[in-house]
């Protein structure tokens, strides 16, 4: 992947909205019970290509750098690259805007394991209530506030427009 300039603004862009998202929603980003607003953007991953997928990885250790419970969060970094790219390239290869909702789903039961384990761990909470808490919440910001901006901003095209230049 070559990366141009306007690559490089996107991912930023996107890193620093991801993490200041969850870091001014601090209470409702982190701990056992969380709806991050901030992975409503997974959702528009496939619209902003391999850009999108390196700014939510970005943004995600940004924002875990903050997480109270340290640098352990950190490891979650790598849960939310490997499915933020499935979204991603999963929506290139078929082009069905379903997938979306499906792979935001997937994201959202993987992050719901690796993050509710590491919160049972951290927090001696029982395993199988925190590992659903955390996959409710993460699906709340995809699929029901994510999906919804993803046909908004694929009906406008902005996206296309100006990755196509």
């Amino acid at each position: 992947m070559k990366i141009r300039s306007r690559d490089l603004a996107l991912i930023s862009v996107y890193a620093a909205l991801y993490a200041a998202l969850v870091i001014v929603l601090e209470a409702f980003s982190y701990g056992p019970i969380q709806v991050r607003i901030a992975d409503s953007l997974l959702a528009i991953i496939p619209l902003l290509g391999l850009p999108g997928v390196i700014g939510h990885t970005l943004g995600v250790f940004i924002a875990n750098l903050f997480s109270p419970v340290g640098l352990l969060d950190l490891l979650n970094t790598i849960p939310s690259f490997v499915m933020s790219f499935v979204v991603y390239h999963t929506y290139k290869q078929t082009g069905k805007d379903y997938t979306v909702i499906g792979t935001c789903i997937a994201y959202s039961i993987v992050l719901g394991l690796t993050v509710g384990w590491m919160l049972s761990y951290v927090y001696t909470l029982p395993l199988i209530p925190t590992i659903a808490y955390v996959a409710i919440g993460n699906a709340i910001a995809s699929v029901l506030i994510g999906w919804p901006l993803f046909k908004v901003l694929k009906k406008t095209g902005l996206f296309q427009r100006w990755l196509a230049n």
